[in-house]
């Protein structure tokens, strides 16, 4: 077998026809990232003339990272190994200094207290890429932002409406709805000048959560790369069209992620994220979706996980996926690499939160200036 690299459309070609496809390895994900300044190779790994996988890998400062890839046919063991030894030479023949693969193999599908209802046999898979010298990261519960292990998804096979959908739901989701519903409204960003009304919604969110948030270039790129293929949407108030709550979607032939959202803090207990959920599985069954992903988890099933708690609310399946494996290929440049980014991301923190005080600065004077009387 040989490892070869495919342009965007013979990728996208593949890609998109396969069970395990999905929008971390897509074409748009490749223009993204080209944009976001990583190195992006398209990987096809061919026995004789026929194409058996497809890998979107991206290395940025000798790091090669592969999310939910590559796209295959994970119970054919020996196309696994194949892939696996030939990206290992060709990440030698790069100079990468190391290289992290999660592929989208599922290990089970569990209930929303963990019960398992399907298990897969995972074992072929993790000793295949330990015999060649990759590290397993393990079982983990932790919520892993390069490549979710854990994802809640709303299967939508056999509803006939959404009647039967909300049926589905947890009765204090179903509560919730009836109360805010009237008060809330749709609304889809029409131009890119709007995005910032759905990222301040986000902003928001992340900063109670105590994440770092993208730039507004970021949600711009997203725009530009998905076309038609994305939506950008925000829950407002109907007497004031205040934004309340937004989601960016992406749409793949597999499935609808909501990939990132966020909540206007001010209006939180209108419960705009709930609102737009139930949107979004009504836009599924319209559109014939019949896969809502509502991505990543912690796999932690007691009470304290608030996550959890809201997404399964709509009557959701756990996904658990085998998880992520690493190779050092330059242990000394792998050290000095980590230690210069964790020196970068100090710095960083130290800009967002300049960056958060002077936003609220802002604020308080335009709050000021209005509370200004100028009539003579």
């Amino acid at each position: 077998m040989k490892l070869v690299e495919l342009t965007d459309e013979e990728f996208a070609k593949f890609e998109r026809k396969q069970a395990c496809g999905n929008f971390f390895q897509s074409a748009e994900r490749a223009e993204l990232r080209r944009k976001m300044g990583w190195n992006v190779f398209l990987l096809g790994l061919k026995d004789d003339k026929t194409l058996v996988s497809a890998c979107l890998l991206m290395e940025r400062g000798g790091e090669a990272l592969v999310q939910l890839g590559p796209v295959m046919d994970y119970s054919v063991i020996r196309n696994v190994k194949a892939w696996i030894k030939e990206v290992v030479e060709f990440a030698k023949a790069k100079n990468f200094i190391s290289i992290e693969v999660f592929p989208p193999a599922l290990l089970s599908i569990r209930d929303a207290k963990g019960e398992v209802v399907k298990s897969y046999d995972g074992a072929k898979i993790e000793k295949a890429f330990v015999e060649a010298g990759f590290t397993y990261y393990g079982r983990t519960v932790e919520l892993e932002n390069k490549a979710n292990r854990w994802m809640a998804v709303k299967n939508l096979k056999g509803f006939k409406d959404m009647a039967e959908v909300r049926a589905s739901y947890k009765k204090n989701v179903r509560n919730k709805l009836r109360k805010i519903s009237p008060e809330l409204e749709v609304y889809e960003l029409k131009e890119k000048s709007e995005i910032p009304l759905l990222a301040e919604a986000v902003d928001q969110s992340n900063h109670k959560n105590g994440v770092v948030s993208r730039y507004l270039s970021y949600y711009e790129w997203m725009w530009d790369a998905w076309g038609e293929n994305t939506r950008f949407i925000v829950a407002r108030r109907r007497e004031d069209k205040a934004v309340v709550a937004g989601r960016i979607l992406i749409y793949h032939p597999n499935e609808v992620v909501s990939f990132i959202s966020g909540t206007t803090q001010r209006y939180k207990k209108l419960n705009g994220m709930t609102f737009l959920q139930d949107w979004l599985l009504e836009d599924c069954l319209k559109r014939g979706v019949m896969r809502a992903n509502f991505y990543g988890i912690d796999g932690d099933f007691s009470e304290n996980n608030k996550l959890l708690e809201f997404k399964s609310g709509f009557g959701v399946d756990i996904e658990e996926y085998v998880g992520g494996f690493r190779l050092i290929l330059q242990p000394g440049k792998y050290r000095f690499a980590k230690a210069k980014k964790a020196s970068l991301n100090a710095l960083r923190s130290v800009r967002n939160i300049v960056r958060d005080g002077v936003k609220k600065i802002r604020k308080r004077q335009t709050h000021i200036v209005h509370k200004v009387d100028t009539s003579e």
